[in-house]
C-alpha cells in the first residue's frame, strides 16, 4: 500500500490522468452497458407486445372459423330435420293424389307425368342438399390447416357421416316411388333405421368437435 502511495508522490499528474481515463472508460462501458440493456428491454417489450397481439388475432381468427363452422354444421342439421321434411310432405301429398286420380282414371300417361314430377322434385331439393355438404366439406378443409390433430380426425369422421346420410337418403329417394308403388315397408325402415343411427353419431361427433374447438382456443 505504502509503494502504491509513493509511486502516486512521484508522479500525481499521470496517476491523475491515468485515474481519469479508468473512470471515464467506466463512465463510456456503464453508459454503453445501459444503451445495450435499454436496447434489450425495448426489443423484450416489442416481443412481448407482438406475441400477444399475434395470440389475440389468433384467438379472434380461430374463434370466428370455428364458430362459423359450428353454426353451419348445426343449420345443416336443423335443415335435414326440419325444413326438408317439411318440404317433402307437401310433394309427397301432391304425388299420392295425382297419381291415384291418374290411377283411378286409368290414365297411364299422366301416371308418368306425376313420377316424373315427383323425381324432378326430389332431385332439386337433393342437388341443394348435395351443395349444402360439400359446402361444408368446404370450411372442414379450410380449418383443417390451424386444426390440432385431434381436430383433424374429428373432422374426417364428421364429413364421412355427413356424406354417408346424403348417400343413403339419395338411394332412398331415387327409390322411392317404386317403394311406395310396391309398398316395401321394410326398405323404408331400414332407412329410417340407418339415418337415425348416423344422425346420433354425427350428433355425438358434433359434441366433441366443440368441445375440442373450446379447449384449443382456451389454450391460445
Amino acid at each position: 500500500m505504502q509503494t502504491i502511495y509513493d509511486m502516486i508522490q512521484e508522479s500525481p499528474a499521470f496517476y491523475a490522468w491515468a485515474f481519469g481515463l479508468v473512470n471515464l472508460a467506466w463512465g463510456l462501458f456503464t453508459y454503453f452497458n445501459k444503451q445495450r440493456h435499454d436496447r434489450e428491454l425495448r426489443h423484450l417489450e416489442q416481443d412481448l407486445r407482438f406475441n400477444a397481439d399475434r395470440r389475440l388475432k389468433l384467438f379472434d381468427l380461430k374463434a370466428t372459423q370455428y364458430s362459423q363452422y359450428v353454426t353451419d354444421l348445426d343449420s345443416l342439421g336443423k335443415k335435414n330435420q326440419v325444413e326438408i321434411p317439411s318440404r317433402m310432405q307437401p310433394i309427397f301429398d301432391k304425388y299420392f293424389q295425382d297419381y291415384l286420380a291418374a290411377s283411378e282414371a286409368a290414365d297411364e300417361e299422366q301416371q308418368r307425368k306425376t313420377i316424373g314430377w315427383l323425381g324432378s322434385q326430389v332431385s332439386e331439393i337433393m342437388q341443394e342438399s348435395l351443395q349444402d355438404v360439400m359446402k361444408l366439406k368446404y370450411e372442414s378443409n379450410r380449418l383443417k390447416l390451424i386444426a390440432t390433430d385431434q381436430m383433424l380426425t374429428t373432422f374426417e369422421i364428421i364429413e364421412k357421416l355427413n356424406q354417408e346420410i346424403f348417400d343413403i337418403t339419395n338411394t332412398y329417394m331415387s327409390q322411392f316411388t317404386e317403394i311406395v308403388k310396391h309398398q316395401k315397408t321394410e326398405e323404408t325402415e331400414l332407412f329410417q333405421k340407418e339415418a337415425t343411427r348416423l344422425g346420433e353419431e354425427l350428433q355425438t361427433q358434433s359434441r366433441k368437435l366443440l368441445s375440442q374447438m373450446r379447449q384449443e382456443i382456451n389454450e391460445i
